[in-house]
């Protein structure tokens, strides 16, 4: 018989048709392990994985059968190296190799003709078998996909993300050239969305007909009983149990006993013969009562004795075979004991000389590390498979049975279980955020916050790892099955009495419980605690880290200044219960005073200069020097020493103080106004000559500028001849054209100067003219030019 199911990726088709094939006692085949199988052997035998020719040569070429249940190439089970990143990156291309994929189908059919199997895939029902008996089509939303794969943990992808990528694999395998995914018209359709693993597996199985043992072989239910039975994978000790009837005893059989006697060795038992059943009292483990039922084996009628000999040791084995059967039939689990590792895994005892395979892959829910420590221990396993190609070859899981008994427990636990139940844990392990409790083979998070109602920094300091702790649930989310947990719930909420003993503006003290880079958190009451900002810290001083001025552990005196009960939040403020500085500002440093202070640092447009500690002043490079413009304060400053300096002004609001020390002294422009008015003469040193005018040093230090057409005598002379006359050093008189003290400009001019000469020599002329002077204007005039 061939189950086929096809579907879309994400929709469980693996999972369904392995359980399907475990509870008929089918064989289970991945048709994707036989395209991993192309691969390897192209890889192992160096062809190039790029040629797909050469690709569907090894396809057609190559040795592969199943074995013990494993994929066998070249005659040895290869499953475990089918599954690399090297394999991953290249079984795609090749499964889309069409004589790949014809070949592939072509083998799966041969392994098919001669078993019955469970095959799950994207064209298994209208490429693969599209005469399979059962043909079942799975499906289900890509939101509820995406949903499955996103709690499974295997991708590390957001589910959004997963569910677009879901999206995009659909519409490949519906539109492959070969082999697409679709739905055939005779398949049952499952809508898996809102089923769960079992609950499709049930829907299947309805589909799937039961077999029954009819001799050495087995048929369908609705077969007739006249065709010809097919192999039985079933051992023939177990087929005979299930043929045998208590219409007559046959030695061999199974039959129940009572127990009429007990000797010193022997225990007799009464089972419908004409004589008592003998059994050795070392087949009990433990000693027998009159009247106890057990079952026996009958092992001989009559000896020579005439005694009836039974045993108990073969009964309990045939049952234990007829329990083996049922677990895997029903997927129950089955007890046994670890006993040592092998290739592969471990070896479990059953009892009675019974041993079971268990993967390692299989032994735990995690990554084994140390496989030891699994040695001797007892445990429920289910039945993963008990005959492989007619022979005794029992696979356990203990993984399948952890996993199936954490999530009745959880659905146990979230069906009886209601928000504010106290509930008892184990604390399993630690992370930043909290801490996760054992529930009971499934977890629950007590995160930091609910450990206590005052701030936790390290979940270590309220429980320990192995610790058991009664704790209040405060959260189950029936969609993701999370729980949250509490250990602060059992106490009163402190924030529900805060505003009896609490108001902004109130100063209080409190304990210093964590330092952060923004401020520090400040315990005020037990369980309430607040934060006080950096920026709450001085009125003055610049704090980088709370940790300059303070410690875990310190006593501080703190101002409420904002609270909100509903989200837990104080704000507290450390500089409000100290006076503000700069509210006094103005009268300790009033305008006009003068001091002397110590430059604490140099910037490109000035210095800032300490009054006291935390308060700074600021000289501007512009209040250096009346005449000088200062354009790097750093050439006239430094940092430490001791200026002078006056305060100009002060803003408190903007905690502002200009400084000043050109403002030490009077304007020497104003002075200079006041002494040399315009048209006035005025002397001094040429300090330069340039293309534009010579520059003029005068009272003060002032420098003027006689321009360019303010130097010849006359509008027509060469000026740059006339320039020639000055060199750097002279001293020259020259008249003031202009003088402006709020632009700190001084315009001379030497023509002017000469002009005034002139006039003032021809009004002397002329007045020594009146006074009978012989001296003539052409006496004048001559005079002049020979100058």
């Amino acid at each position: 018989m061939v189950v086929a199911i096809d579907g879309p990726a994400g929709v469980g088709k693996s999972s369904v048709a392995e359980m399907i094939a475990r509870r008929r006692g089918f064989l289970f085949l991945n048709s994707g392990n036989f395209y991993r199988a192309v691969t390897w052997k192209a890889m192992e035998g160096g062809t190039p994985l790029d040629d797909e020719d050469a690709i569907a040569g090894v396809a057609r070429d190559m040795d592969v059968s199943i074995k013990d249940g494993d994929l066998a190439i070249d005659g040895v089970g290869r499953g475990e190296a089918l599954h690399t990143d090297r394999i991953d990156a290249w079984v795609a291309r090749h499964s889309a190799i069409v004589p790949v994929r014809r070949e592939v189908n072509r083998r799966l059919r041969e392994i098919a003709a001669a078993r019955d199997i469970v095959m799950e895939g994207r064209d298994i029902t209208t490429v693969v078998f599209p005469d399979a008996e059962v043909k079942i089509f799975l499906d289900a939303k890509p939101e509820t996909r995406a949903r499955r794969r996103f709690l499974q943990g295997t991708s590390g992808l957001p589910e959004t993300e997963i569910a677009e990528a879901l999206r995009e694999r659909d519409r490949i395998d519906t539109h492959k050239t070969e082999g697409s995914l679709a739905r055939s018209q005779d398949a049952h359709y499952i809508d898996t969305s809102d089923l769960t693993l079992n609950e499709v597996c049930d829907r299947v199985l309805a589909l799937v007909p039961q077999k029954k043992i009819i001799g050495r072989g087995y048929m369908a239910e609705n077969e007739n009983k006249t065709s010809e039975p097919v192999q039985s994978p079933l051992q023939e000790e177990l087929q005979e149990q299930y043929l045998k009837t208590l219409d007559e005893l046959e030695e061999g059989q199974l039959v129940e006993g009572r127990v009429v006697e007990i000797g010193p060795d022997s225990v007799f038992v009464d089972v419908g013969y004409k004589s008592e059943g003998k059994i050795p009292l070392g087949e009990f483990p433990d000693a027998p009562k009159i009247g106890d039922t057990v079952q026996v084996v009958l092992m001989k009628k009559e000896n020579r004795a005439g005694e009836l000999i039974v045993s108990k040791q073969k009964a309990d084995e045939k049952l234990f075979w007829k329990q083996l059967k049922s677990c895997f039939q029903d997927h129950t689990p089955i007890r046994g004991k670890i006993t040592k590792t092998i290739k592969g895994g471990f070896e479990v005892d059953l009892g009675f000389g019974i041993s079971g395979f268990n993967p390692i892959s299989k032994i735990d829910t995690h990554r084994v590390e140390d496989p030891e420590k699994y040695i001797d221990m007892e445990s429920d396993f289910l039945v993963e498979r008990i005959y492989n190609e007619n022979r005794i070859n029992i696979i356990l899981s203990r993984r399948n049975w952890l996993e199936e008994e954490t999530a009745r427990k959880r659905e146990n636990f979230f069906a009886n279980t209601q928000i504010g139940d106290e509930v008892e844990g184990t604390v399993k392990s630690f992370t930043s955020f909290g801490a996760f409790v054992d529930l009971g083979g499934f977890d629950g998070l007590l995160h930091i916050n609910d450990m206590s109602w005052g701030h936790v920094t390290r979940p270590k300091d309220y429980v320990k790892k192995g610790q058991k702790i009664r704790l209040k649930v405060i959260k189950l989310d029936t969609g993701t099955r999370k729980i949250n947990l509490s250990l602060k719930h059992f106490e009163e909420d402190p924030w529900l009495h805060f505003e009896e003993s609490f108001a902004v503006g109130d100063v209080i003290k409190g304990r210093v419980t964590k330092l952060a880079d923004f401020g520090a958190f400040i315990e005020i009451a037990e369980g309430i605690e607040g934060l006080a900002h950096i920026s709450e810290f001085s009125w003055v001083k610049r704090i980088n880290h709370p940790k300059e001025i303070l410690k875990t552990g310190d006593e501080v005196e703190a101002k409420i200044l904002a609270y909100d009960i509903e989200a837990g939040r104080i704000s507290l403020g450390l500089k409000q219960v100290h006076l503000n500085p700069w509210d006094e500002i103005g009268e300790k440093y009033p305008r006009g005073m003068r001091l002397a202070r110590k430059v604490k640092k140099i910037t490109g447009s000035g210095a800032f200069i300490e009054l006291e500690e935390g308060i700074d002043g600021f000289l501007h490079a512009d209040d250096l020097s009346w005449i000088k413009k200062i354009k790097n304060p750093g050439s006239v400053l430094k940092e430490g020493d001791e200026v002078e300096v006056i305060v100009i002004d002060i803003y408190p609001e903007e905690r502002n103080i200009r400084l000043g020390v050109k403002q030490l002294s009077e304007d020497p422009w104003i002075s200079l106004k006041k002494a040399y008015p315009e048209r006035s003469i005025i002397e001094g040193e040429i300090t330069n000559i340039t293309d534009f005018g010579i520059f003029v040093k005068v009272q003060g230090g002032i420098e003027g500028l006689i321009s360019k057409m303010n130097i010849a005598e006359r509008a027509n002379d060469d000026v740059d001849e006339a320039m020639k006359k000055f060199s750097v050093g002279d001293t020259i008189k020259a008249v003031v054209l202009e003088i402006n003290p709020s632009r700190q400009k001084l315009a001379l001019s030497l023509r002017e100067f000469q002009k005034k000469q002139q006039r003032e020599e021809l009004q002397k002329y002329i007045q020594d003219g009146d006074s009978g002077s012989t001296f003539t204007l052409g006496d004048f005039l001559k005079d002049k030019e020979n100058a």
